[in-house]
């Protein structure tokens, strides 16, 4: 039987504008995850969404192998981002935010969540994510972190680095994070530190890698006709990486790699359009 994912993370309203245009989409990292990871195996939602947005949330989460069992609705509106993409350097030339409901999320695990053999932390606040990791034995743990938390808590998501097995994390968070430029010595350099096996490094057009104590595995980004809105590919990779662990059951070296693969393939689904669509196959760009 195939092992299960839990994932707790966001769930956003996205002003989005890139060189193909602005859109007002409904994102966040628990979504993203969860549309690439149920692709492989059943993924348990744990997050906080506002009344305004929930029933599109459940509409666009409404997959056979999707349990939103662990969703928590607010009366608050949802978290709102802006944000202005830069294709020359693949960052956010902007960003700005009105937090909503977010701060209101106590996490409490469903059982279900709680027993599931793959976990996934997405990006947010470090002690957040410490009090849902305290939650879970699950056998493999994921997480992601973003640059405002690692330059606003480095010791706090530092610390947390030593109880996940598998960090995700672009080459600019890693540099920000162990203060060396070298993505790959940087990251060699963390495997070891508790119970961390192994870094994926993000590096946008250039793909992404899988840095382990055995050694570095580099696979390029999948080709994609037209790169229309980026937001979220991250979180698709760990969900197509996570989710194909989850299929195979497997943890080794050579497991990894097949799943960065998988990681890769869900980043170019998700960037061929705005917000999900592409990941839900109804892109119409």
């Amino acid at each position: 039987m195939t092992w299960e994912v839990a994932v707790a993370g966001t769930l956003h309203s996205d002003d989005v504008t890139t060189p193909a245009g602005r859109r007002d989409v409904l994102g966040g990292s628990a979504v993203y995850f969860s549309l690439a990871a149920s692709r492989y195996a059943p993924v348990h939602v744990n997050g906080i969404v506002g009344s305004d947005t929930a029933a599109e949330y459940r509409r666009i989460l409404a997959h056979p192998n999707i349990d939103l069992e662990g969703l928590v609705e607010s009366e608050s509106p949802t978290f709102r981002w802006h944000a202005v993409h830069d294709f020359d350097r693949w960052v956010t030339s902007h960003e700005s935010s009105e937090p909503g409901c977010d701060p209101e999320w106590e996490p409490v695990l469903p059982e279900r969540s709680r027993r599931a053999q793959v976990f996934f932390v997405g990006s947010m606040d470090p002690g957040l994510q410490r009090q849902v990791i305290d939650q879970t034995d699950a056998a493999l743990i994921g997480a992601d972190s973003m640059t405002v938390f690692i330059d606003g808590g480095q010791g706090d998501v530092e610390s947390l680095i030593g109880r996940v097995d598998v960090l995700f994390l672009t080459a600019t968070e890693l540099a920000v994070l162990t203060k060396d430029d070298d993505w790959r010595t940087s990251a060699a350099a963390l495997c070891g530190k508790g119970r961390l096996r192994a870094v994926v490094v993000k590096r946008g057009p250039l793909g992404a890698a899988c840095v382990t104590a055995g050694g570095i595995i580099e696979q390029p980004a999948v080709p994609v006709p037209n790169v229309v809105d980026p937001t979220g590919a991250g979180d698709a990779l760990a969900g197509g990486f996570l989710g194909h662990v989850a299929q195979t059951e497997r943890t080794d070296d050579a497991a990894f790699e097949a799943a960065l693969a998988e990681g890769i393939r869900c980043a170019a689904g998700a960037i061929v359009a705005f917000g999900t669509a592409g990941l839900r196959g109804t892109s119409t760009v």
